[in-house]
């Protein structure tokens, strides 16, 4: 059974530029009226000495690479923008001059490398956009440990950076003698050298205040003398006014049963409340907590009470300690 025809609707143009080359040496442009052939010997190609050669099994039509057109183009995540990473660019100066500058476009940042500092030279790290403004650019020195952020250097060494700007460049900025000489990297994906660090002592992030003090414990030895039958020992009203801290505990251990008793006033002292409870069975240990609410003022204190049973002690523990966790 014949293929059927092919048609088209007849607002359809032909706006191919696909050719052949017959076997003449002439060239037949793609129409609806001259397709393409595809019968063995119809289609050929030209050979390099001017000759053609007609497309069969052993002379398949060749596909020839090309180079892809200059300009910024991608494929996926590849780009074939003709920029290669990690571009060198050196320079020297004996003058308060620039020392070496570079066009960023391809890269994302790189690295300053001092090799010559000169004698009583300063080095600025600058960038720009429009190549006459220049703006401080922030390197930082990666040849050492635990370093900061700076602008400028007096000292050999490594200086990376990241930066979207069109342009950067190392000036020297103060003039001593000898021969300053920086090469400079270029880098298509730079490592994230830009951070912040929070700075030693009191420091706040959002709500939260960071001391250096939040994992301290503040503990107690309340007492370790035995109590008599039925006796009672009160502790120390402890005041919550520090404010890292969000628990407070305690410890009983005797060789005879009894109850602790952790207690809460707020009122400065002039009146407690229980505010939890442990039964201690004679030659154990029992540990209550609880978490400080109220105010954190000298006024909202807790302590530790502790009711010895029917039977006298002849071994007493009992300590308290406020904690953040």
């Amino acid at each position: 059974m014949p293929n059927p025809e092919v048609t088209f609707p007849a607002r359809f143009a032909s706006v191919s530029a696909l050719a052949y080359a017959k076997p003449d040496g002439s060239a037949e442009v793609v129409t609806l009226d001259t397709p393409l052939p595809v019968a063995g010997a119809a289609l050929a190609f030209s050979l390099p000495d001017g000759s053609s050669q007609p497309v069969s099994d052993v002379a398949p039509l060749p596909v020839a690479p090309a180079a892809l057109p200059d300009g910024t183009a991608h494929i996926g995540n590849v780009f074939v923008d003709d920029v290669a990473d990690g571009l060198l660019v050196s320079g020297t100066a004996t003058a308060a001059a620039v020392v070496v500058a570079s066009s960023l476009a391809g890269f994302g940042g790189g690295s300053f490398q001092v090799v010559n500092q000169g004698s009583g030279c300063t080095i600025v790290y600058e960038q720009s956009n429009d190549g006459v403004t220049w703006l401080t650019l922030p390197v930082i020195p990666v040849n050492g440990a635990n370093t900061s952020p700076v602008t400028n250097s007096t000292n050999v060494g490594i200086f990376a950076f990241a930066s979207s700007a069109a342009q950067v460049r190392a000036r020297v900025s103060t003039y001593g003698s000898g021969t300053v000489s920086v090469v400079l990297v270029l880098k298509r994906r730079p490592l994230n050298v830009v951070g912040t660090s929070l700075a030693s002592g009191s420091s706040s992030i959002g709500n939260v205040n960071v001391t250096g003090t939040v994992n301290t414990n503040v503990g107690f030895n309340d007492s370790t003398a035995p109590l008599v039958a039925d006796a009672t020992f009160t502790g120390t009203g402890r005041a919550s006014a520090s404010a890292q801290f969000c628990f407070f505990s305690a410890t009983a251990f005797a060789d005879a049963a009894g109850t602790l008793f952790m207690e809460q006033s707020l009122d400065n002292g002039a009146t407690y409340q229980p505010v939890a409870i442990g039964a201690l069975t004679a030659g154990t240990a029992q540990q209550v907590t609880v978490r400080l609410t109220g105010a954190y003022s000298a006024a909202t204190l807790y302590r530790v009470r502790y009711v010895n049973g029917p039977a006298a002690q002849g071994l007493f523990r009992l300590s308290s300690a406020f904690s953040a966790r």
